[in-house]
């Protein structure tokens, strides 16, 4: 398997030069931290990501997680690199100093989750849910389960996962049957089935705490009558150690394309009648307080398409430049011609473009939507509080959906890079596309985010976030679109802008009548949301390149066009910044024509899947 790779100067570009992070140092919240301070964490995330993740990554797919008479075991390597995860701490990265957490920004753990899922996602998705629980119990979890579980959860001692599926309800949440009856103890007795639960049950922690959403006796049926219940493998006594077996039976684990080297577990609550969970919140909070953990979910998800996407680049790029076929398109005639690198012919720089562009525009993404999380913790004034909010909430299913379909599709074309070879297990990108697929379905199927993002964050509080987005992008337009390099390309964007807000007020009028038709038309609304919003972020990048690279130009005293050009070849600055300048043209050109062209073919309304008999 091949060393895991990132594009770290465009991580840096996008974290210091793009959205300025280090400006979070005026809060009081983050005012531990500057620029060198995150650098630093940068490098080191990465170093650890490459030595100690990225060995672990072939043994979980050829070894597997396995499941040996009742229970689940892992590879010894991912044992070996758990501990040395919690170690270094990475666990505690986002949460507050005086639970001995590092207190880092969002934005910072949307980069570890990118090194982190790149270097090996099997691996990277327990620590992450277990994260998750401790963020659910920071938020909403009693001082006395607080005091219990979270300092062992910390240190990785335990594990956490996310209980909502059941086999037969799916994405319908509200389905379950899982039951919860309370007890004498206030404690309650929880029973029934939980299936595709990603760290269900594994031998690299002494205890799993499961977060488990479970219906009390007497409430009612759909989401609005789950409760959230939070129940360890195995109890814990009030000192903290661990107590008798809580009747959690790992029925088996399933056998899947991808990520196999985490286990994906049916789990079998109170079989025997002895399972006992603590209530988290009120009895019927359960589905509002996971959403929570949901959101953060969703958004990680992106970034492991993000991960999957901009790995499968570096391994594509070093493998074009290297293998040689053909001969140069202008000797194309030429029997005698020598053979070249792939990468000079143009339908694979198209490819390797396309990656590029659209990598770079998604990283920007995913660690803008998590600096307006950061911007609204710290913000002092409610409207500014309001407006980094609608952001959030608005592009959270985007970054979900959008990051993850096209992060697989940076794999399928990195596999055609690699032609035949690409297809083999000799290189990585099959496993990069197999571990990466799943990524659409879980955590909501990407079908579920388009309706999420049609169905509610449009329309929410009267079209206010969709609203803000729309005032923002204008802004820009009209900044820029008289700029003399960048401007003809804003000119596009703004014609897809306009489009977007007119096919957004068509879907709430005509929506009114007949839902059908923007549930219909959902996941193409969600892909153009996506295009949009990336030729934005690539736009913005652009104009800090542009200027810098003229910056460049005038203190080196080139001045010819040619000249420009050899300079960039020969100067890893200036090649980086003309590359900015490349991958947002190439974007808005190659992408956006037929964006507009999907909101045609979504105005149309064709609803031939209605009426069609199957």
């Amino acid at each position: 398997m091949a060393d895991y790779k990132t594009d770290m100067r465009d991580i840096k570009f996008v974290l210091f030069e793009h959205l300025n992070v280090q400006q979070l140092q005026k809060s009081e919240y983050y005012s531990e931290y500057g620029k060198d301070d995150y650098e630093q964490i940068v490098n080191e995330a990465y170093r650890f990501a490459q030595e100690k993740i990225a060995p672990t990554n072939e043994d979980g797919d050829k070894l597997q997680a396995q499941f040996k008479d009742g229970k689940v075991v892992l590879p010894e390597s991912f044992k070996k690199a758990y501990k040395e995860f919690a170690e270094a701490g990475w666990i505690r990265a986002i949460f507050p100093m005086d639970w001995e957490g590092m207190q880092l920004p969002w934005s910072i753990n949307q980069y570890l989750n990118e090194v982190f899922l790149g270097a090996n996602i099997s691996f990277s998705l327990t620590p992450g849910l277990t994260g998750g629980v401790i963020g659910i119990l920071l938020d909403f979890g009693s001082e006395e389960l607080q005091k219990k579980f979270i300092p062992k959860l910390m240190n990785y001692e335990w594990s956490g996962t996310m209980c909502l599926t059941e086999a037969g309800a799916g994405s319908d949440v509200g389905n379950s049957r899982a039951t919860a009856k309370k007890l004498d103890n206030g404690r309650y007795l929880i029973e029934g089935q939980k299936v595709f639960i990603t760290g269900g049950d594994h031998d690299a922690a002494e205890n799993i705490v499961h977060l488990v959403l479970a219906r009390p006796e007497g409430a009612p049926a759909g989401t609005k009558g789950l409760g959230l219940f939070l129940i360890p493998k195995y109890r814990v006594n009030d000192d903290g150690s661990l107590g008798e077996f809580n009747d959690i039976k790992t029925v088996r684990i399933e056998h899947k394309m991808g990520i196999k080297g985490s286990p994906t577990c049916v789990l079998q609550f109170g079989d025997q009648g002895k399972c006992e969970g603590y209530l988290i919140g009120e009895e019927t909070d359960g589905f509002k307080i996971m959403l929570h953990m949901m959101n953060e979910a969703r958004i990680m998800v992106g970034a492991q398409g993000l991960a999957v996407g901009s790995a499968a680049y570096q391994q594509a790029l070093e493998y074009a430049q290297e293998r040689l076929q053909g001969s140069d398109p202008a000797k194309w005639r030429d029997p005698k011609a020598p053979r070249v690198p792939i990468i000079t012919h143009p339908d694979v720089r198209r490819m390797l473009m396309w990656i590029k562009s659209a990598t770079e525009g998604l990283r920007a993404l995913l660690y803008k939507t998590a600096l307006h999380a950061d911007l609204a913790r710290v913000a002092t004034d409610e409207k500014e509080k309001q407006y980094h909010e609608d952001l959030l909430y608005l592009f959270t299913p985007i970054c979900k959906a959008y990051g993850s379909d096209t992060g697989f599709k940076a794999t399928d074309f990195a596999m055609m890079v690699y032609g035949g070879y690409g297809y083999t297990q000799d290189y990585p990108i099959e496993q990069y596309m197999r571990d990466g697929k799943i990524a659409t379905i879980y955590e909501g199927t990407n079908g579920i985010q388009a309706l999420d993002l049609v169905g509610r964050k449009i329309g929410w509080h009267k079209g206010r976030l969709f609203m803000t987005y729309m005032n923002e992008l204008g802004g820009f337009i009209k900044k820029t679109k008289g700029h003399p390099r960048i401007g003809q390309w804003v000119k596009t964007l703004e014609q897809a802008k306009n489009k977007l807000a007119e096919l957004t007020m068509r879907f709430a009028t005509v929506g009114m009548q007949d839902m059908s038709y923007p549930m219909l038309y959902a996941v193409p609304y969600l892909e153009v949301f996506g295009d949009v919003a990336l030729s934005h972020l690539l736009l913005e990048q652009a104009l800090i390149a542009d200027t810098k690279l003229n910056q460049i130009y005038k203190d080196s005293g080139v001045k010819t066009e040619s000249d420009k050009k050899k300079y960039c070849e020969e100067h890893p600055d200036a090649k980086f910044y003309y590359g900015k300048v490349q991958s947002a043209r190439f974007f808005v050109n190659y992408t956006l024509p037929q964006t507009l062209g999907k909101i045609d073919m979504i105005k149309a309304g064709d609803k031939a899947p209605i009426d069609m008999i199957f």
